[in-house]
């Protein structure tokens, strides 16, 4: 039997994009979004963007980011009392040409666009850390297929 409260979380997979660094802190893991896998529609939407060019690619995960976005740690005051809201974080996000191309790459590459793990199931990962971390990001973003054309 399914039970959204304790199996949500399995059946939607996550990355954990730590970018710390590029929003003027010491370490990486100071400041993190938490982006869950695209509902397949979107997920459709994407790979046809992908197919025209980088531009639409970005412009469509402007758009998505706020709803992709699950989890983060940016705060609207000092006393870390209220967050940001996620259209805010989204902002931001695409405020910035590195944190853009992290987010974008990591995000792309996370392990759900793949659907399948090494032994031919799904992995299950949730809120995983992602397979590119510590891995410097290239001035040009990343399609949809992680080339950068």
């Amino acid at each position: 039997m399914f039970i959204k409260t304790k199996h949500y979380d399995n059946c939607i997979q996550k990355v954990r994009i730590e970018v710390g660094t590029l929003v003027g802190l010491k370490a990486d893991d100071e400041a993190y979004i938490v982006l869950k896998e695209l509902p397949t529609l979107e997920m459709l939407k994407l790979k046809e963007a992908s197919e025209q060019g980088e531009n639409q690619t970005l412009t469509l995960l402007r758009d998505l980011l706020p709803s992709i976005l699950v989890d983060h740690n940016f705060y609207e005051d000092a006393d870390a009392k209220r967050k940001m809201d996620n259209r805010e974080v989204a902002s931001l996000v695409f405020e910035s040409l590195d944190l853009t191309v992290k987010v974008v790459n990591e995000y792309t590459h996370a392990a759900f666009f793949s659907r399948t793990d090494t032994s031919g199931g799904r992995s299950h990962p949730s809120a995983q850390k992602s397979s590119t971390e510590g891995v410097a990001p290239s001035s040009t973003p990343s399609t949809a297929t992680g080339s950068s054309t």
